[in-house]
């Protein structure tokens, strides 16, 4: 007998499986294709090292090699999208910039190509035709912005196709409905939370779903079986979380609250230009998100998902059949869809959390919106019996698709600045005057061809121009050939607005009009530093310390020699502390001093070994200054000085009052001077840990009418204070001067605490006597 050499059924239904879905796996291996064609085009965001280095350091925390990860800015942030980078990075040994962040974007960007896999399996499941189903991924992958971050921002992306990837779970696990598919649901709305906190809102939408189906359930056994499966939903996906996210393991309801507050109000205050006027981060208007999405989303796809989400409310309205109506699968899920990309905006108009960067935190919108623009287009098509109409709406939904596609090539490599024609594109420089272009600076990685065409064996560029070239994907060599040095020094500059009429421009790149990055031409001047270094030298240091800190005028000069490259790494501070409160910007009241952070190199040189900057002061009187440089994350500053600048005030009050005895001894000595209506603190010696504890200052007047109506009630008036804002310490000695009120005063009680803890001293101090 002779054996059969067919293929055995499974691969043959697996064979024909793949035949029938030709068109989409052959779209996918053009657009990775694609993808892999123009991977070295698009540089590095400024997200993507910080991001690194807190994958890393989780990494580090589980294994034992340190508490980095408790340190950093980001250590309440979810590592489900940085994990698989680094396992790859460490797996492949990658050490070269250009191999890590090329890796790092192929993997991305391939993760933004399963996003798009997936919806066609949801759209296809949901409405049985493989071609409505591939004009859905096109639609998903054919989305300008998203297409460009979808190389350079491995967070926001990430969430999004999870985001995807977990809304075609939901649907096969109300479909399947055992317990093991809504465990294998609420395994990936872990995952999605562990990418980002906000993830956190599919948990109530899912059991809202579940609900529902609760209320038309047919009997008990029924009831019970909905109940149980939306237990073993919620309980496996807070186990995968907890699992997933190292931070959580030591505290894990404490971390959880304190991540959600995080992701609701970022710590990072930033301005940016909308709709042409200035506003801040934390205070963003309320169509900041709806703007920003609808001008730059390609219209074909706002025209199909706003027609499927009025269709669905429309097939909503009305009574007949109870909660029964949801037991249709296509419009449950639909209406799913539609909560899932309104809930996240009613939210953010309520809670009015920090937003930046246009609407790139809620870029996970775009899966259930384009998952509406699905249902849109099948309504269109059903609205027509013939197959001639129908052929019509489907080329009509392609030619969108093709002319997004065209659109996106134009742009290339700056599909981050697209914008559709509800914008004014014709008018030059129209769109710059109402918003900004361009957030991360991306283009500017465009101009290091024509850097690096320069002859000069080392190409000399501005610091701090732009965001610099984010060059870590140059090879080495042309990395190496590349210096930022201080402005006054540099042969070129980056401008990321249009270049003056009288400047070297050498290139300009631009788009729709509006210019994005600019190379220009720059006249290096004589080297100024030496000069300067050598006037500093011919005083005394205010300071001596790791770098020498030298008064000129309102300005602080740092000094170091001998000095090495390594020197000035990480970056330096400035906290100003003003003598007037009132003096400080508005953005800054809230903490008492303006701090100014800067990279050495931008305000100085290193030449000859040497190392010189000079840092202007604010133009308001500054009493104390606190210098310190920080490198990396280290808990504690490398080095770190404070020091008074307008100070003779309080020096002379030490010195008066120091002549005589103190009205009243305590841990400070007391000293009131009733003329000029102040109050003296004074200590010799005096140290570090004297100043740290917030004072109070508990004021009772002569007559209660006197206070604040609001403080009435309690009989004294609050003037508590930290000591930089009032006093200063000098040659081992402290001295702060409190202001009183203008009306008469009985007595002042005050001493310090520490918040939590309670008071450390107490003194009361009489007046009129």
């Amino acid at each position: 007998m002779i054996a059969s050499s067919a293929p055995n059924p499974p691969l043959r239904r697996a064979a024909a499986a793949l035949g029938r879905h030709w068109a989409v796996l052959a779209a996918l291996g053009l657009f990775l294709l694609a993808g892999l064609a123009v991977l070295d085009d698009y540089g590095v965001s400024p997200d993507e090292s910080a991001h690194r280095t807190h994958g890393s350091a989780v990494i580090d925390y589980v294994l034992g090699n340190g508490n980095l990860l408790l340190r950093l800015p980001d250590r309440r942030h979810g590592v489900g999208s940085e994990m698989p980078l680094q396992f790859l990075e460490r797996a492949l040994r990658l050490e070269d910039s250009r191999e890590v962040y090329l890796a790092r974007h192929l993997l991305v960007h391939f993760f933004f190509l399963t996003g798009g896999l997936f919806i066609y399996l949801l759209a296809q499941r949901l409405f049985k035709s493989r071609l409505i189903a591939l004009l859905a991924m096109l639609l998903f992958l054919l989305h300008p912005r998203l297409y460009a971050h979808s190389f350079v921002n491995d967070k926001d992306i990430s969430f999004l196709s999870m985001f995807m990837i977990v809304l075609f779970l939901t649907s096969w696990a109300f479909r399947k409905d055992r317990l093991w598919a809504f465990a294998l649901l609420g395994a990936g709305v872990g995952m999605l939370m562990n990418i980002r906190i906000m993830g956190a809102m599919l948990v109530p939408a899912v059991l809202t779903m579940r609900g529902l189906e609760l209320l038309g359930a047919s009997g008990p056994a029924e009831r019970k079986r909905v109940l149980l499966s939306a237990g073993v939903f919620a309980i496996v996906g807070v186990l995968t979380l907890y699992a997933a996210l190292p931070y959580l393991w030591s505290d894990p309801l404490g971390r959880f609250v304190d991540s959600l507050a995080g992701a609701a109000n970022h710590s990072e205050a930033t301005s940016e230009l909308f709709r042409g006027a200035i506003i801040f981060s934390k205070d963003v208007p309320s169509d900041y998100i709806p703007t920003w999405f609808s001008i730059t989303t390609p219209p074909i796809a706002l025209l199909l998902g706003a027609l499927g989400a009025s269709a669905l409310l429309w097939q909503l309205r009305g009574g007949g059949g109870g909660p029964r109506r949801f037991s249709d699968t296509r419009l449950r899920f639909g209406l799913f869809a539609v909560g899932c990309f309104i809930t996240p905006i009613i939210t953010v108009l309520l809670l009015e959390p920090t937003l930046f960067d246009g609407w790139r935190h809620l870029f996970f919108l775009w899966a259930p919106f384009s998952l509406l623009a699905a249902f849109g287009l099948r309504w269109l098509v059903n609205r027509f019996a013939q197959p001639i109409p129908r052929a019509l709406v489907y080329g009509a939904a392609g030619a969108g698709a093709a002319t997004t596609a065209i659109s996106m090539a134009l742009l290339h490599p700056n599909q981050h600045v697209y914008f559709n024609f509800f914008e004014d594109r014709v008018t030059p420089d129209n769109l710059s005057a109402r918003y900004v272009l361009d957030h991360w600076d991306l283009a500017t990685f465009s101009l290091h061809d024509r850097l690096l065409s320069d002859e000069s064996p080392r190409v000399t560029v501005q610091r701090g121009t732009g965001r610099t070239f984010r060059l870590r994907t140059l090879s080495q060599s042309d990395r190496e050939r590349i210096s930022f040095v201080n402005p006054a020094l540099a042969a070129f500059s980056v401008r990321t607005s249009r270049p003056d009429p009288g400047d070297d421009t050498l290139y300009i790149q631009e788009e729709y009009n509006n210019v994005i990055a600019a190379l220009v031409r720059e006249q290096p001047q004589e080297n100024p530093f030496p000069a300067m270094y050598e006037a500093a030298l011919s005083g005394e240091p205010i300071v001596r310390s790791v770098f020498d800190l030298y008064a000129q005028g309102h300005a602080l000069i740092y000094v170091k020699e001998p000095c090495a490259a390594a020197d000035l790494n990480g970056g330096f501070v400035l906290r100003f502390y003003p003598v007037e409160p009132d003096d400080l910007p508005d953005e800054h009241r809230g903490s008492e001093y303006e701090a100014y952070g800067f990279h050495f190199i931008t305000h100085g040189a290193l030449f000859d070994g040497k190392c010189v900057a000079q840092v202007p002061l604010p133009g308001y009187s500054v009493l104390n200054v606190r210098a310190y440089q920080r490198h990396g994350y280290e808990k504690e500053p490398y080095w770190d000085e404070l020091f008074p600048w307008d100070a003779a005030e309080h020096y002379a009050a030490y010195e008066s009052a120091a002549a005589r005895e103190p009205d009243v001894r305590a841990a400070f000595d007391l000293y009131v001077d009733e003329e000029d209506r102040t109050l003296v603190y004074a200590k010799e010696p005096c140290a570090a840990p004297d100043i740290e504890r917030r004072f109070f200052a508990h004021v009772t007047p002569v007559s209660i009418d006197d206070l604040p109506e609001e403080r009435r009630e309690v009989g004294f008036d609050n003037l508590d204070f930290a000591f930089l804002t009032r006093g200063i310490v000098f040659d081992g000695k402290c001295a702060a001067i409190l202001p009183l009120p203008e009306y008469g005063v009985a007595s002042v009680r005050t001493g310090q605490f520490v918040s939590g803890e309670g008071e450390i001293w107490e003194a009361a101090v009489p007046f009129g006597s």
